[in-house]
């Protein structure tokens, strides 16, 4: 295609390349010594976060995108539990880029994750 200019396509952040996220799982198993299959989790979480928040930055998420990606998520099938861990994961992670990286607010603080069904002893 001869004068066809081609767009970059965006970074992928949700790649080990992301300086953020390495440095999250570094202050999880170096830090806070958690086991790596909890890392593993937490990893698997904020990639997820990455992916949903797209070309939007970290530190313009407002607290009604995270309650949709939650909606997002819970539509897909993931239960209450399930987006219990997800939304602590990212609780931590913005609560490492305020701590790291000057981040001034975590937009996750506050959304809680639906009610799981009760079930009978």
């Amino acid at each position: 295609m001869a004068g066809a200019t081609v767009s970059p396509s965006p970074p992928d952040v949700s790649g080990p390349e992301n300086p953020y996220l390495a440095g999250f799982l570094s202050q999880l198993r170096q830090e806070r010594r958690l086991s790596r299959h909890t890392a593993d989790a937490y990893a698997r979480d904020v990639r997820a976060l990455l992916e949903l928040a797209g070309t939007t930055p970290l530190a313009e998420l407002q607290i009604h995108q995270i309650r949709r990606f939650v909606a997002q998520l819970h539509g897909r099938g993931l239960g209450g539990k399930s987006l219990a861990r997800l939304l602590s994961a990212w609780r931590g992670f913005f609560k490492y880029l305020a701590r790291d990286h000057g981040f001034s607010r975590n937009p996750c603080a506050g959304v809680r994750p639906p009610k799981s069904p009760k079930s009978l002893p």
